[in-house]
């Protein structure tokens, strides 16, 4: 296989799903176009989205998931910018925590693509385990969760440990600072990691 990032198109080529041709018109439609190389083949009329999940699923590493009418935990929609997970068509969907890290399940369209979860790994501070889903049901669930009425005031929303503890709980001894990094936090500056540093490390 030439690459981690071109995994899934060379593992379509040797089930004999596409030809070489056909993998190398979607490697050049996605150097150009930018996006994931499952949904390069799909645009190219070569391949349906469906064949291509089934496939991943038969390969028994890769579990799917429905994101009809999934609500994810707003914290979770704060660790990567709506229109980061709209480029990388990927979302978050659950948090685990164990005693020396934090497990984040994240649905995507190629889990094969061992750079896209080392990107994902790095911007989140938290181990991926992908999961397999469509790309338009991920897109759906972005635009769904993200544009929902926020169900309590900014302060109370934003929260440290992921649905563990309330930001206003977390409050440091100085009321200045933590409008300071709730100033930070909404214009992008820093992500709750970041603030969950600041305030226990």
């Amino acid at each position: 296989m030439k690459s981690n990032v071109n995994r899934l198109g060379e593992m379509l080529v040797e089930a004999g799903l596409i030809d070489q041709f056909q993998l190398e018109s979607a490697l050049s439609m996605q150097r150009n176009l930018g996006g994931q190389i499952g949904s390069a083949l799909v645009k190219l009329g070569y391949l349906p989205e469906e064949t291509i999940v089934e496939f991943l699923e038969s390969q028994e590493k890769y579990s799917r998931i429905s994101l009809q009418d999934f609500e994810v935990p707003e914290p979770l929609m704060t660790l990567l910018s709506v229109d980061r997970m709209l480029e990388l068509m990927v979302i978050p969907i659950e948090l685990r925590k164990t005693r020396n890290e934090k497990i984040l399940r994240v649905a995507m369209t190629d889990p094969t693509n061992l750079k896209l979860i080392d990107d994902l790994q790095f911007a989140t501070g938290c181990k991926i385990i992908p999961v397999l889903a469509l790309e338009i049901e991920i897109e759906q669930a972005i635009k769904s969760n993200i544009f929902k009425e926020p169900t309590k005031p900014p302060i109370e929303k934003s929260v440290i440990d992921y649905n563990v503890v309330d930001f206003s709980a977390a409050a440091t001894e100085d009321p200045r600072l933590d409008r300071l990094l709730e100033l930070l936090k909404e214009k992008g500056v820093l992500s709750m990691l970041d603030i969950e540093r600041v305030k226990f490390n």
